[in-house]
């Protein structure tokens, strides 16, 4: 008898330990894919976030111009498309354009066109460092920051 409750036991055991370790590589790859949805969806890193807001304080002032627009096929939340944005910027000072891309999150129902034209900052030592103010929704609040840029807002009535 004694035999049998010691199998038992050690089976039991077995099981609970599996079990534990299920849930915990469960839980990890659910901590992992909600990491990645929201990386994904809310943008960039805080890395990315920092060297944009560096370049907005300090960096040169250019009119990007879409070029291109190429989703990469990767759908969040059935809304947003992965997407490589070519842009041509132009930079205020009168330098010359210089070509640049970047991975941007876009909204399906609002697509950006080729022609468009977005304000954007960049690294005059290094022009391929550049942050461009992505436009989801057009906005009032918008329109100073077009003016400075001498781009047209579809809502700039004056």
């Amino acid at each position: 008898m004694d035999a049998v409750n010691n199998m038992t036991g050690g089976l039991a055991s077995g099981i609970m330990t599996q079990v534990v370790i299920t849930i915990i590589v469960i839980g990890v790859v659910t901590v992992g894919l909600i990491w990645l949805i929201r990386r994904s969806m809310f943008g960039q890193s805080r890395a990315k976030q920092q060297q944009a807001a560096q370049l907005q304080a300090t960096g040169a002032k250019a009119r990007a111009m879409i070029t291109a627009v190429q989703p990469t096929g990767m759908v969040v939340n059935h809304i947003y498309l992965r997407s490589v944005v070519r842009f041509r910027l132009e930079p205020l000072d009168g330098s010359p354009p210089f070509d640049t891309e970047k991975t941007m999150m876009l909204a399906q129902t609002n697509m950006p066109q080729i022609g468009d034209l977005w304000p954007a900052w960049y690294d005059p030592a290094s022009p391929q460092e550049c942050a461009v103010a992505q436009v989801n929704a057009l906005t009032p609040d918008q329109i100073p920051m077009f003016r400075e840029f001498g781009i047209p807002h579809p809502l700039d009535r004056g």
